[in-house]
């Protein structure tokens, strides 16, 4: 099993009728796929890329207008995305050092338009060039079966999953991040995102489904949604 396989489609819809689509978490990878609604200039820590059949269009920070069928916003680059009746937005962990699976990586075509960010480095050009995942460590698939059980219980330490392998901590760690692609506590949050979705989508108040996934509160996880996503957690209910 590779880590994008341990995710599934989110339902979703948002309370703003010009938002209307799903929204699915696999690995380090989210997507909205839908209509999208006029946002105000905002920014966020995952990077992101905007695809359309027709040109869609966006506001970067110093309010030039970037038009194009498919759009690579850097991460925390501040933007505002213009209404399109249809387009499938991307959002990618910044710090995975994976690149994208097959599938994405053959819809971004050589010129597509980046919007840059505040970091010297461009995060997709350097994303392109990286191999997908592959098969996982079944050691690791051990801890992330142990995490999700250790979610809802609040704070989550590789101390507390260590137990599960032979390795040392100093081991597991790097064999956890050489095979996730990420840290250790990104992961964890990927994950308490996606617990907490589920629960919404499965009915649960925002309070209930943040305590579900680990959050202190509602106003953490929102915080949390916001700040990787720029999506607000409250426009997210259950749909048929």
């Amino acid at each position: 099993m590779t880590l994008l396989a341990r995710g599934a489609m989110i339902t979703a819809m948002a309370k703003d009728p010009s938002w209307h689509g799903r929204l699915r978490i696999e690995g380090y990878v989210a997507w909205w796929s839908g209509s999208v609604g006029d946002t105000v200039l905002h920014r966020h820590f995952a990077a992101q890329a905007v695809f359309s059949d027709t040109p869609v269009a966006l506001l970067d920070g110093n309010g030039a207008r970037v038009e194009g069928r498919c759009l690579l916003i850097e991460p925390d680059a501040p933007h505002r995305l213009l209404p399109s009746a249809a387009a499938e937005l991307c959002y990618v962990e910044p710090t995975v050092a994976f690149g994208p699976p097959d599938t994405l990586r053959a819809r971004i075509p050589a010129n597509a338009r980046i919007v840059p960010g505040g970091r010297e480095s461009c995060f997709w050009e350097s994303w392109m060039v990286r191999a997908a995942p592959p098969e996982m460590d079944r050691r690791i698939e051990t801890v992330l079966n142990a995490i999700d059980k250790l979610l809802p219980l609040g704070a989550v330490r590789l101390a507390d999953v260590g137990w599960h392998t032979p390795l040392s901590t100093g081991r597991l760690r790097h064999l956890f991040s050489s095979e996730t692609g990420m840290p250790f506590q990104r992961y964890i949050l990927w994950r308490r995102m996606r617990v907490a979705f589920e629960r919404l989508l499965g009915g649960s108040d925002i309070t209930a489904a943040a305590h579900d996934a680990g959050f202190a509160d509602a106003a953490h996880f929102a915080r949390t949604i916001k700040a990787t996503f720029g999506i607000r957690a409250g426009d997210i209910f259950r749909t048929s």
